[in-house]
């Protein structure tokens, strides 16, 4: 599986320079050449290049968390160069912009099986011709995929894709690819945005799932191996997941994707912004959203053993719900307004708190008054517009600050003060007036 560690970005402009003048961190000229040997493999550029009809062949920058810092190999020279991001830029796996050009941002460490960095690897490569694809990033809120029936009935449906999977049959297969859909067609019911939650679903299926999908394909015709066995693998993983918001298509959408391979060959060339993978899948073999006979089809799945584990979640679940909101919602929480944020965050590890927001751990973001690193989670309002901390005693002061589980440095002009109604951020205009 890819690092997950995920980011929503602002503009970026970069510049470079030699790297002479530094030293260059442990094991990075390692990591660079690593990289290189899994973009160059000509079993993996062809088996990208065919998916999608289009070289996927970004240039490389790492990440160095201890120092920092972020180089590449100079494609002319071959020599290894540094590259400056700007301060509202936070490291991340993903794809940016240098100069006008896509350029695959991954953090080190890597992965320690090439497996992993090959997955990892065309999954972001993906990311960069997505939009050229007509495909371009559209998050979903899947915040219902946290409650007892929404996590109920996505266990299900990944037990189900498991076996859909491993079965050498296709009347087999057909019968669980039948099961899986009618555990998704559930949500639909049983939530209250009805329909809207598998539609926020896809949205997730066409970003993440498919870039899933690539970097798993790519890594398997790498080996000359089958696609199936790693599928799955991370399928029988995703069942004990600590959360499926967001998450949740980095299974769904591959294994989906293999299916259509299965009996649509063609599928990918037809992709669009309201395309639904699962959906795609029922047209092809006929077989329209039905929630009808759950009860008898799930016993093969284990559904009273997992109604009964999600039921103890929920209880565990309503707690630390608590214990969140009176941390996040109390009269000495933090509150910070965003305008133009950028942040990284891990996807596996998100906790959904109703219209507030969702709270994220860890969680990094960076705006225009400086950069916050909170380690031990932050509210995220739904509209991104506003992140809260938990107050308390806080130390510091001027530019930096430290609270419960989090960090603040602040940019010139910004100050964190507390007033009546609690802490504020105020920027003072050059004539020294606050606004």
């Amino acid at each position: 599986m890819p690092t997950f560690l995920a980011a929503a970005f602002s503009a970026v402009g970069l510049t470079t320079f030699a790297a002479a003048t530094e030293a260059l961190p442990s094991g990075l000229e390692v990591a660079l050449h690593r990289v290189a040997a899994v973009a160059q493999a000509p079993a993996s550029t062809q088996a990208a290049e065919t998916l999608w009809g289009t070289p996927l062949d970004a240039p490389v920058v790492l990440h160095d968390r201890t120092t920092g810092t972020r180089w590449r190999l100079n494609a002319v020279t071959g020599g290894v160069e540094s590259v400056a991001l700007r301060k509202d830029q936070p490291p991340a796996n993903t794809c940016i912009d240098i100069d006008g050009t896509s350029n695959v941002l991954l953090v080190l460490p890597l992965p320690v099986d090439n497996d992993g960095l090959t997955t990892l690897f065309w999954h972001e490569q993906w990311h960069c011709v997505q939009t050229a694809l007509g495909l371009s990033a559209s998050e979903g809120d899947t915040a219902h995929l946290d409650d007892e029936s929404g996590r109920t009935a996505v266990r299900l449906e990944l037990r189900a894709l498991g076996q859909a999977l491993s079965a050498t049959d296709d009347g087999d297969r057909r019968r669980h690819i039948a099961a899986a859909l009618r555990f998704r067609a559930l949500r639909s019911g049983e939530v209250a945005s009805g329909a809207r939650a598998l539609a926020e679903e896809a949205k997730v299926e066409r970003n993440e799932g498919l870039a899933e999908y690539t970097g798993r394909k790519v890594a398997a015709a790498a080996n000359g191996e089958s696609v199936l066995p790693a599928l799955v693998r991370s399928l029988a993983a995703a069942d004990a997941s600590a959360s499926y918001v967001r998450s949740a298509a980095y299974v769904t959408g591959p294994a989906y994707g293999v299916l259509l391979d299965r009996w649509s060959p063609g599928w990918r060339s037809g992709l669009s912004t309201t395309s639904d993978l699962p959906g795609l899948l029922a047209d092809q073999l006929g077989m329209p959203p039905s929630a009808s006979d759950l009860e008898d089809i799930g016993r093969g799945y284990g559904m009273d053993e997992v109604r009964a584990q999600e039921q103890e979640r929920a209880a565990i679940r309503a707690q630390r719900s608590a214990v969140y909101r009176e941390r996040f919602l109390g009269s000495d929480a933090v509150r910070l307004p965003l305008s133009k944020p950028s942040a990284s965050f891990d996807p596996r590890t998100l906790f959904p708190l109703g219209e507030v927001g969702t709270v994220y751990t860890p969680l990094t973001v960076r705006d225009e008054w400086g950069e916050l690193t909170a380690e031990s989670g932050a509210l995220l309002s739904k509209d991104w517009r506003l992140v809260t901390l938990g107050g308390g005693a806080l130390a510091g002061g001027a530019s930096n600050w430290t609270g419960p589980g989090w960090s603040l440095a602040l940019s010139e002009g910004w100050q964190l003060e507390r007033d009546s109604d609690g802490w504020r951020l105020t920027r003072r205009k050059e004539d020294g007036n606050r606004r």
